[in-house]
């Protein structure tokens, strides 16, 4: 995508995790706050690897899956199986047997990498006997499929999935922290820092995707409302983009503004209005977020 030092970290690590880099099948966890790029990050790495048809099957080497509300450790499998084929198991289908199932067909369709977004779905408000089963869950898809490697992307609640603890007195489960030892270090992707090449980098690498002329380093006062509005967030950068490219218009900060009250923000406050906030506001919002 672009050069950024949390960026490049979290895809370099997806990259070890898939290819098995350490020599052991390890997963990886990586959250981040709302729009900072989680989901454009896991499906940047899908896009990387697609999917190849065959005569008799689709071949997937990376399988993305996005986790609805999840109640239940069947519910959490079966939304992966979903990714796959179609389901056909009875609601009171053991886990195991479901585990089975998947096995059989990440190997019929040559999954090596099951990337796994809004994982935070399958926790509940209070760590409790559910959340413990999601993650023994995850537990036995990583024990049952050595060739096939996970990586869970989530808001900072997911963390809670490597916090879990098993084999308190209270507890039948056994094997205290049993999913954070299968697992790397959990990992942040965060938000771009404004003012900096990378920035800059990142604001041309959308506009390229959605067809908007180029920034140079003479734009800094656009390049400063743009992270005002977006916080140095890439998923909200991409999404105000995506709207401004449907938007008529010559002036490209009308078309932001316009975009901005669209998809973001529909309150008085609009970074790109010129008359409510000059260069200087904007430069002291940016100072304000980054020095104080």
């Amino acid at each position: 995508m672009f050069e950024h030092p949390s960026l490049t970290e979290c895809e370099t690590l997806i990259e070890d995790v898939h290819t098995q880099h350490f020599g052991v099948n390890y997963g990886l966890l990586i959250t981040g706050e709302s729009g900072v790029g989680k989901t454009l990050l896991g499906v940047n790495y899908t896009n990387k690897h697609p999917v190849k048809q065959t005569p008799e099957k689709a071949i997937h080497p990376v399988l993305f899956v996005k986790l609805t509300e999840t109640k239940t450790a069947n519910d959490l499998l079966l939304q992966i199986m979903k990714s796959l084929s179609r389901v056909t198991n009875k609601p009171n289908t053991k886990s195991h047997l479901i585990q089975d199932r998947l096995h059989f067909l990440f190997i019929e369709h040559g999954v090596q990498l099951v990337i796994i977004d809004e994982v935070q779905e399958c926790l509940t408000d209070i760590d409790g006997i559910t959340s413990q089963r999601m993650a023994k869950q995850f537990c036995a898809l990583i024990d049952n499929n050595p060739a096939v490697s996970f990586v869970l992307i989530g808001t900072p609640v997911a963390s809670r999935l490597l916090k879990l603890k098993y084999g308190k007195a209270e507890c039948r489960l056994k094997n205290e922290e049993q999913l954070s030892r299968r697992f790397l270090a959990e990992k942040t992707l965060h938000s771009i820092p404004s003012r900096c090449k990378c920035w800059l980098d990142c604001c041309n690498y959308f506009s390229y995707q959605h067809g908007i002329s180029l920034f140079t380093l003479c734009d800094k006062a656009i390049l400063n409302r743009l992270h005002v509005a977006t916080l140095g967030k890439i998923g909200l950068l991409n999404k105000l983009f995506a709207i401004t490219q449907k938007n008529a218009g010559e002036k490209l900060l009308s078309r932001f503004e316009l975009a901005y009250l669209t998809g973001l923000n529909s309150s008085a406050y609009n970074p790109f209005d010129e008359r409510a906030y000059s260069d200087r506001d904007i430069i002291n919002i940016l100072d304000s977020r980054e020095f104080d």
